[in-house]
């Protein structure tokens, strides 16, 4: 069984930089907004092992017309877990913090995962951009509010 609970930045950092980011260094991996109060980390535990990540910033995309918006930022699983719904638990705990917010709930998605988000709800908005060094990605993008 998964468990879902908050962790702190530096217990996401291992799992960023081997999923998200394995061709740059740690210190890649630790983000602005971090170790914000408004920060929240959430870890995905199977046996007392993290298995799974994510976290949530306070932040508003350029575009979107939400002031208090919530992005989703850092959402990886490690790929033994792939296709258990590891993401998608993690994805829900996202949305919930996102909801107590009163805020919608948006990310810059890998392409490649443009399916996963998709198939949770999200929107998919604009066109396709780059993020040096990472990919290609596009805005996903979970309204609750007009």
């Amino acid at each position: 069984m998964i468990k879902i609970i908050t962790i702190n930045a530096q217990q996401t950092y291992a799992l960023r930089h081997s999923i998200l980011r394995p061709q740059h260094p740690l210190e890649a991996c630790q983000y602005p907004g971090d170790t914000a109060s408004t920060t929240r980390h959430l870890g995905a535990f199977l046996k007392d092992q993290l298995v799974g990540i994510c976290s949530t910033y306070i932040a508003t995309h350029p575009s979107l017309r939400k002031i208090d918006s919530v992005q989703l930022r850092a959402m990886a699983t490690a790929e033994s877990v792939r296709g258990l719904g590891v993401g998608q638990q993690l994805l829900a705990a996202a949305e919930s913090y996102a909801q107590s917010q009163d805020s919608n709930l948006w990310a810059n998605a890998r392409c490649s995962a443009l399916g996963f988000y998709q198939q949770a709800g999200f929107s998919v908005i604009g066109d396709e951009f780059n993020i040096e060094g990472v990919g290609a990605h596009r805005l996903v993008v979970k309204r609750w509010l007009p």
